[in-house]
Order: structure tokens, then C-alpha cells, then sequence
């Protein structure tokens, strides 16, 4: 043979491939969540392989396992643009690829164990920073990864999705602590010490959840929703093919179709309509098309998303008073852009919730002061370019008999555990998640939203409804079942009924105190860094 792999090679060759599957597979396939357990032990063994044999250009290897995870579930961003799916999988990669290669700085200069409290703190530190910083971007939270096993994590409603990423990386390391410390303890008492430490870590919160799923009872107060799902091509037809008046027209058909006199709730998708001016919203074709369709059915309240603009008074803004850094001009004023829910009824009554937690590169340029200049990776959906206003906090929807609070997450927001329980906190006693996740064709990006709907219902215990422009719309009840849901791009209505909840978790309450606590711990790590370096300089002087 020309071409022969030798040992190293293989080993190396392996753990990469072993490590990019595993990672993928519960991301990418419905009950595979249980792997989540197992998926960082071959990074493990690849990080401690290369360091110890003083592989060259180690820290490639292992990016290049993240970078195969990253890709293969999360590649439909490409679908939407190119350049922004490169942005966030490679740099995605490179930030967790940079946490390994400082557990093994910590583990060599200090020792095995502050090495491993490095690799669980460091890891969901980052993970909470990707939840809450300006440049955010949670979809592969490990703890996300339970999503489709959703069943075995029912004490999410404790900590949020950081507790299961907790669970993976312990569960991870003390099997990979079992295989290669076994040494020194293969006949003795600390061998079984860990191996009934890892039985007890996976069957005991596995065996907890299940016992807070059977014995999880709802109250019985049921309200019915009813979720429209007009299966508007994003590509073809929603910005060009149909004209606005036609793609109401779809959306009205289906309510006229289905709506009941028991119907609470109608619920159509994120930014079906445009140009709504919020200051004369009666100025748009479009919401009086909406506003005259309730006033036919009474007693129903409309949600519906919208692309808003909010006209600054001239006399207060003038064209050298900017308002905000997201303000845009127009003629001797000055504008706000909005992705926006409206709550509608028929007496005239109209909300309006601003999306908050908007998509990096999509609806804002992160640290805008500093890159705006980086235009060239911004993704361009709909013909919108540019940042989206946002509010400072969560508001919600009443119904005119005040039974029911909704809150309305759009999108991206759902996916955001810590952010998502502000709805809650304001008195939310029932979600609903509007979208349009037909930017993504049919890939794994709208299963894995969906799933993480389920488990922003576990974390909340509040019932969702899930309504996407092409799919896939549901009924989540407050234990995570998908209680009914439509077909994937489909023309279709979804009517059901979900119990409200005004109980509230213990992680509506305290929020990701995993993700505080770890990111806490960076400063003793950061002192313990700078303490290392001082002693390595103070040496080379002498």
C-alpha cells in the first residue's frame, strides 16, 4: 500500500470521529438524549491522548472534532446565508476548543482535580455567557441535548438546561476518571467507590425524573387555541410571490375555518405581516384586515407577529438627537424597527411585545461600536438589514376576562431558558412561541426548536402553543408532551385546549444559578492563572 495509517493515527482518527457522533447524535435524532452522558468521554480521551503524547498542533484535532459537531448540527444555517453559518459554527468550535486546551494547562501546572473543576465550570461558564452575553448563541447548550429525551429531565423546572449540561460533563469525566486513573485503584476500594458513584449519578436523576413525571398532575382549567399555520414560503413567496393582501387572505380562511365559540386564543406566525406603523397602526391594510375579522368572533383575541416601526416625535428627536443606537432616519426624524407580537381584540383594544432576544447577525450587530464594519457577515432574511429595537423587559397579554396571561416568546427567544422565565415573572400562566422556521428548509433546525419548547414547558410548567409559518405548530403541555402538532410544511390549523398554571418553579424563582456560580468561579481560576504565570517568571529571573 502507498498509504498506511499508523497507530497514533488511528487512535487520533477515531476518538474524533466517536467524539463528533455522539456529541451529534442527540441533537439530531428523537430519543437519543441518554447519550448526552457518554458524548464528551472520547473529547476526553482525544485532549489527554494528544497531551500526553505531545501530538503537534493538538489543539487542531480537537477543534476538529467540535467543528464536525458543530457542523453537522447546525449546518441549516447555510440554507438562510452561508457566511453566517461559517460565523457562528467555527467560532462556536473555537471557544470550546479553547476551554479544553485550558483544562490541560490547569490540570499540568496545578493538578488532575483542578483541572477537571476547570473543565465543569469553565465549560458551563461558557455556556451561561453564551446565553446571556451580547454575542449569544445557546443551540448547543450540552444540557439542550436531553431535549428530545426530554422525559429523563423533568427536575429542569430546579435548574434549567445548565443543570443537564452539569449532569454530562460529571457523568463524562468520572467514566473517563474510571478508565484512565485505573491504575492505582483497578483492585482496590476507591475503584468501587467511583464505579457506584456513576451508577448512582445516571440512575438517580433519571429515576427522580421519571418519578416527577408520573406524579406531575395538572390543574384543570382548560382554554382552547387555536394555531394557524399558513405555509408561506419564506423564499418565494413571502417577500414577492404573494402580496400581502393575499397571504392575510390564507391566514383569515383558515381562522374562519376553525375558529369555535369556545376559542380563546388565535395565534399566527412571527412577521407574517409588514409595515405596521405603530403610532397609526389603523394606517395598515393589513391590521384592519385583522381588526375587522374579530370583530366577527367576540370573544377571541388575536397574536400575531409583525414587522413594526415606531415614528419618533420631530419636535422631541431632531435629525442631531439621535433616540437610540437602533434608531434609523427618516426625513427630518427618526424610526425604530421592531420584530413584534400584536395582541389584538374586537372592542379596538391593541398590544404590542417587542422581541428582545434578537438573532446575532440576523437582527443586530453585536458590539455595534466596534464591528459595524463587519456588514459582510450579517444575514439578510425578509430584506431586512440592520439592528431590530428591543424593550428592556418582558410584558404579557391579558384577556378581556383576565383568566388568561399570556406570554409571547418570538423565535429566538424560546431557546433562552433564564430569559424566557420573565414572561412567568410577569404573571404569565401560559406561553406561546410564534416562528418561522421555514428559513431552515427541512432540516434539523425545527425539530431541535421545537424540542427546546419542551423544555422551556419543564423548566416553567407553563402549557405552550407553538405556532410556525411552515411548521411544525404544537400543543405542549406543562410536563413537555407534545399533546398535538401539525405536519411539517403544510397548509393547516391546529385547535386544542391547555390547562393555565399559576404555580411557579424553582427556576422561574432563582433563574441559572448553575451558570452564575460557575461563572463566579473564572475569577479564582483567572487568579490562580495569573499566580502560575508570576511564579514561571519569577523562576526564569533567578
Amino acid at each position: 500500500m502507498l498509504f498506511r495509517l499508523n497507530k497514533k493515527t488511528k487512535t487520533i482518527a477515531g476518538l474524533i470521529l466517536a467524539g463528533s457522533v455522539l456529541l451529534s447524535l442527540p441533537f439530531l435524532f428523537s430519543g437519543f438524549g441518554i447519550v448526552m452522558l457518554v458524548a464528551m468521554v472520547p473529547v476526553l480521551f482525544l485532549e489527554h491522548y494528544t497531551r500526553t503524547n505531545k501530538i503537534r498542533f493538538r489543539w487542531a484535532i480537537i477543534y476538529l472534532t467540535l467543528l464536525l459537531w458543530n457542523t453537522a448540527t447546525t449546518y441549516w444555517i447555510a440554507y438562510a446565508n452561508l457566511r453566517g453559518a461559517l460565523s457562528a459554527i467555527i467560532l462556536n468550535a473555537l471557544s470550546f476548543t479553547l476551554i479544553l486546551m485550558l483544562y490541560g494547562w490547569f490540570r499540568k501546572r496545578y493538578s488532575k482535580g483542578i483541572g477537571y473543576l476547570f473543565l465543569v465550570l469553565g465549560w458551563l461558564a461558557w455556556e451561561y455567557l453564551m446565553m446571556e452575553g451580547e454575542l449569544n448563541w445557546p443551540w448547543l447548550v450540552l444540557g439542550n441535548g436531553f431535549a428530545s429525551s426530554y422525559k429523563i429531565v423533568q427536575w429542569y423546572e430546579f435548574t434549567g438546561v445548565l443543570g443537564g449540561s452539569l449532569w454530562a460533563l460529571l457523568t463524562s469525566l468520572l467514566i473517563f476518571e474510571i478508565i484512565t486513573g485505573g491504575g492505582d485503584c483497578s483492585t482496590g476500594k476507591k475503584l468501587k467507590i467511583k464505579n457506584f458513584a456513576l451508577i448512582t449519578l445516571i440512575i438517580l436523576p433519571i429515576f427522580a425524573s421519571h418519578a416527577i413525571y408520573i406524579t406531575y398532575s395538572e390543574k384543570e382549567n382548560p382554554k382552547e387555541f387555536l394555531i394557524i399555520q399558513p405555509n408561506i414560503d419564506p423564499y418565494v413567496d413571502k417577500f414577492g410571490g404573494m402580496t400581502q393582501k393575499e397571504q392575510d387572505e390564507v391566514l383569515i380562511k383558515l381562522l374562519k375555518e376553525n375558529i369555535t365559540d369556545s376559542t380563546l386564543i388565535v395565534i399566527a406566525p412571527e412577521t407574517f405581516t409588514s409595515g405596521i406603523i405603530e403610532n397609526e397602526p389603523f394606517s395598515s391594510d393589513s391590521f384592519n384586515r385583522f381588526y375587522r375579522e374579530m370583530t366577527n368572533h367576540g370573544h377571541s383575541h388575536l397574536i400575531i407577529g409583525a414587522s413594526t416601526h415606531y415614528l419618533y416625535p420631530e419636535n422631541l428627536y431632531p435629525p442631531e438627537n439621535r433616540p437610540t443606537y437602533t434608531a434609523r432616519r427618516i426625513k427630518n426624524g427618526w424610526y425604530e424597527s421592531y420584530n413584534t407580537a400584536i395582541f389584538l381584540d374586537s372592542t379596538g383594544k391593541y398590544e404590542f411585545y417587542h422581541k428582545s432576544r434578537l438573532v446575532p447577525l440576523v437582527e443586530f450587530m453585536p458590539f455595534p461600536k466596534y464591528l459595524s464594519g463587519f456588514r459582510l457577515l450579517v444575514i439578510e432574511l425578509g430584506g431586512y438589514f440592520g439592528s431590530y429595537g428591543t424593550q428592556k423587559e418582558r410584558s404579557v397579554f391579558t384577556t378581556r376576562d383576565s383568566s388568561t396571561v399570556i406570554g409571547t416568546a418570538i423565535c429566538y427567544e424560546s431557546v433562552y431558558g433564564n430569559f424566557y422565565r420573565e414572561y412567568v415573572q410577569k404573571g404569565a400562566n401560559v406561553m406561546s412561541v410564534i416562528t418561522n422556521d421555514g428559513w431552515w428548509l427541512d432540516s434539523p433546525g425545527y425539530r431541535q426548536h421545537l424540542w427546546f419548547d419542551q423544555l422551556r414547558a419543564i423548566e416553567t410548567r407553563r402549557s405552550v402553543a407553538r405556532c410556525g409559518n411552515t411548521g411544525v405548530s404544537a400543543l405542549i403541555n406543562q410536563k413537555g408532551d407534545i399533546v398535538s402538532k401539525t405536519e411539517w410544511w403544510t397548509k393547516s390549523a391546529l385547535r386544542g385546549t391547555l390547562n393555565l398554571n399559576e404555580e411557579i418553579t424553582t427556576f422561574v424563582k432563582y433563574g441559572d444559578f448553575i451558570g452564575r456560580i460557575a461563572y463566579a468561579s473564572m475569577l479564582i481560576f483567572l487568579a490562580l492563572a495569573i499566580l502560575s504565570l508570576l511564579k514561571t517568571s519569577v523562576k526564569e529571573k533567578e
